[in-house]
C-alpha cells in the first residue's frame, strides 16, 4: 500500500526497487492529472519509447470485454521493453476488473490508472490505496492561501514585488487551476518587467475580464464542428489580453465535463436526462447544443481530443512565441473532428 504524492511518483515507480503494477492518478485538475500520467509513462517507458509501448483503454472498453484488462496486462511489446495500459476517466466499474487482475500473483504490464477526483469512500479509490501492489497520488487543488504563497514566490523570482490589493485582484481574476493560475502569473511578469512593483492597475490591464466571446460560445462552436464560428471566437477571445486564461484550458475543462456526462450515458443514463442534471451545470439555454455535442462525441473520441489538447499546451509552454498559432491549429484541429464525427450520426 502506497498513498504518494505528486513528486515523489518517479522514485516509487524506479526500477531501482520492488515497484507497484498498477497506479492511480486522481483529481479535479484534469491537465495536471494528465501531465503526471505522462510522466509516468515516461519513467516506465523511457521518454523514448515507441508508440506501441502504450495503449490506451477507457473504462467502457473494459468493462464490456471482461478478458480485455488481462490480456493486455500479459501481452508482449513487439520490439520488447516494457509496456504500459492507461486506462482513462475511471471509476468503481474499473475496481472490480483490477481486483480479478491483482488476484493474479504473475507479472505483467504496467496498468497505470487516471480519473476525475474519488472520494474516500470511492471503491477504485479504496482498492488502489489499499492493495500492497499499487500506488496511488491524489491532486488537490490548492487553497487560496497557498496560490497567493507560491505566485508571490514566482514574482519575488522575477526581481518584483507586489501591493495586497494587486495580489488580491490577480487572486479574484484567475483560476484556482494550477496552470492557468501560472500562464495568467507569467504572463503578468513579462508585463510588469521594467518597474519595480506591481500595482492594480497592472493587473487589470493585463488580467481583467474584457473579452467579448464567452467561454460558453467558443467551446459549443468548437465542439459542434462549425469551423467558422470557432475560428472568430477564438481568435476574439485571444486577442482579448484580459480573458483570464488560455482558450485550449477552457477547451480541456469543456471535455472534461463532457467525458463525465459521457461515462454516466454509458452507464446507461439518457442524454437529455445527463445535462439536466444539477450536477454539472449545464445553463438550460445551453442544454440542447450540449446534448448535440454527447451524440457527436464518444468517449474514445473525447480522450483523443483531451489527448490532444494537452499536447498542444505543452507545445505553447516550449514555444511560447507560438502560442496564438498553437492555440489556432488545435481549435481548428477539433472543429474539423467534430464535423467529421457529426457527417457519420446524420
Amino acid at each position: 500500500m502506497t498513498v504518494g504524492k505528486a513528486h515523489e511518483l518517479p522514485g516509487l515507480l524506479s526500477k531501482a526497487r520492488p515497484r507497484p503494477v498498477a497506479a492511480l492518478i486522481h483529481g479535479g485538475d484534469r491537465r495536471a492529472v494528465y501531465e503526471l500520467c505522462l510522466s509516468a509513462v515516461n519513467t516506465i517507458t523511457g521518454p523514448n519509447a515507441d508508440a506501441l509501448s502504450v495503449t490506451r483503454l477507457t473504462e467502457a472498453q473494459i468493462v464490456g470485454a471482461k478478458e480485455k484488462l488481462y490480456e493486455e496486462f500479459q501481452s508482449i511489446s513487439m520490439f520488447g521493453g516494457e509496456r504500459v495500459i492507461w486506462i482513462s476517466g475511471s471509476s468503481d466499474a474499473t475496481a472490480k476488473q483490477l481486483e480479478s487482475l491483482l488476484a493474479v500473483e504473475t507479472a505483467g504490464n504496467f496498468i497505470l490508472v487516471d480519473s476525475e477526483a474519488l472520494s474516500k469512500t470511492s471503491r477504485l479509490r479504496k482498492l488502489m490505496e489499499s492493495h500492497p501492489r499499487c500506488v496511488s497520488v491524489a491532486l488537490y487543488e490548492e487553497s487560496t492561501r497557498e496560490l497567493r504563497a507560491r505566485l508571490q514566490c514566482q514574482i519575488a523570482a522575477a526581481g518584483l514585488s507586489i501591493t495586497e490589493d494587486a495580489m488580491a485582484r490577480l487572486v479574484d481574476f484567475i483560476s484556482l487551476e494550477r496552470g492557468v493560475a501560472d500562464s495568467e502569473t507569467q504572463k503578468l511578469i513579462t508585463y510588469c518587467l521594467g518597474q519595480a512593483q506591481i500595482e492594480v492597475e497592472d493587473v487589470t490591464a493585463i488580467c481583467g475580464d474584457t473579452s467579448d466571446v464567452s467561454t460558453d460560445e467558443l467551446v459549443d462552436a468548437i465542439f459542434e464542428g462549425r469551423l467558422e464560428d470557432a475560428d472568430r471566437c477564438a481568435a476574439i477571445y485571444g486577442a482579448s489580453i484580459g480573458s483570464g486564461r488560455g482558450s485550449l484550458s477552457l477547451v480541456l475543462q469543456h471535455i472534461t465535463r463532457l467525458e463525465g456526462m459521457a461515462a454516466q450515458i454509458n452507464s446507461g443514463s439518457s442524454i437529455d436526462g445527463v445535462v439536466s442534471a444539477p450536477r454539472f451545470g449545464i445553463f438550460f439555454k445551453r442544454r440542447a447544443s450540449v446534448a448535440h455535442q454527447l451524440r457527436i462525441w464518444d468517449t474514445a473520441a473525447l480522450l483523443s481530443a483531451e489527448e490532444k489538447v494537452c499536447g498542444a499546451i505543452l507545445q505553447t509552454r516550449q514555444y511560447t512565441d507560438l502560442t496564438e498559432a498553437i492555440e489556432s491549429r488545435t481549435v481548428l484541429a477539433l472543429s474539423r473532428m467534430a464535423r467529421a464525427r457529426q457527417s457519420t450520426i446524420n
